[in-house]
């Protein structure tokens, strides 16, 4: 009777601290987890402080107000993830490949498209993705603080507007033309080196979005919101306007949509 009570106690204990138990769409197995790792080069961020949101009278309401956040040190990929990277956990997971959005065959048979960012993907499977590398999705502050450094830019290079930059944001689709290298342009990059934080693909962090939670949430590390229905999304892309390029700028999304605009990076 002992032994049993404690492979019943053992398997709810398992269940309840499970990281993925709540909002898993596939289960990976713990060994893809520990052994298969994402080489891409990533940059660490230093603990500090940085101004997050807008200021008064800019902006939209839901980056109001603009404050000080304090964020631990933590590494973020300089680079979006690529068709490359994430065929790579397809193939190794056993998944299907995400719709391929350049042409009628499979998106690994699709020439030209290995450096490009992945799209067409939910958030669910950017958690997936990262969780598989060892690592997770950025935190809303987290992204904001990698794309516009300490002191407030609004853009990742600085004040300048984004027309005076080589920035892909703006245009009607094109096929294969439309996205460019998630390798980006060094003009672009944000105060710490990050690549394609403006423009090209939009993407996903970890919060839950409310549009009301700067005005109560921590100085500190702040999490998101407990609970939602949308899912935040970060940068602008292909198709925003420039206003939605700047960092401070907050979209949105469940967290099944799937677009030819919203890709990913991880963190950790």
């Amino acid at each position: 009777m002992s032994m049993l009570f404690k492979i019943l106690t053992t398997t709810l204990m398992i269940y309840l601290v499970s990281p993925i138990s709540l909002f898993r769409a596939e289960a990976i197995p713990e060994s893809a987890i520990s052994t298969i790792r994402d080489s891409v080069e990533m940059r660490l961020i230093e603990s500090d402080d940085f101004l997050m949101g807008s200021k008064s009278g800019e902006g939209r309401t839901d980056e109001r107000p603009q404050r000080k956040v304090y964020v631990d040190k933590y590494s973020i990929d300089i680079y979006e993830v690529t068709n490359e990277r994430y065929l790579k956990f397809i193939h190794d997971t056993e998944r299907k490949e995400p719709p391929n959005s350049y042409g009628n065959t499979l998106l690994s048979e699709q020439p030209g498209i290995s450096q490009l960012p992945v799209v067409q993907v939910t958030w669910y499977d950017a958690v997936d993705y990262c969780r598989w590398t060892g690592k997770r999705l950025p935190t809303e502050a987290e992204w904001e603080k990698a794309a516009r450094g300490k002191d407030g830019y609004d853009f990742p290079w600085g004040f300048e507007p984004p027309s005076e930059k080589p920035v892909n944001f703006d245009k009607n689709w094109e096929g294969i033309k439309t996205l460019w290298s998630a390798k980006g342009n060094e003009e672009t990059t944000s105060p710490y080196g990050i690549i394609n934080m403006a423009g090209n693909v939009r993407e996903w962090v970890s919060d839950w979005y409310s549009p009301d939670y700067y005005q109560s949430a921590p100085s500190k590390n702040p999490p998101g919101p407990q609970i939602g229905i949308l899912k935040v999304i970060k940068g602008g892309s292909w198709h925003s306007f420039k206003s939605d390029l700047r960092p401070a700028s907050r979209g949105k999304g469940g967290f099944a949509l799937k677009t030819d605009g919203i890709g990913f990076r991880c963190a950790k």
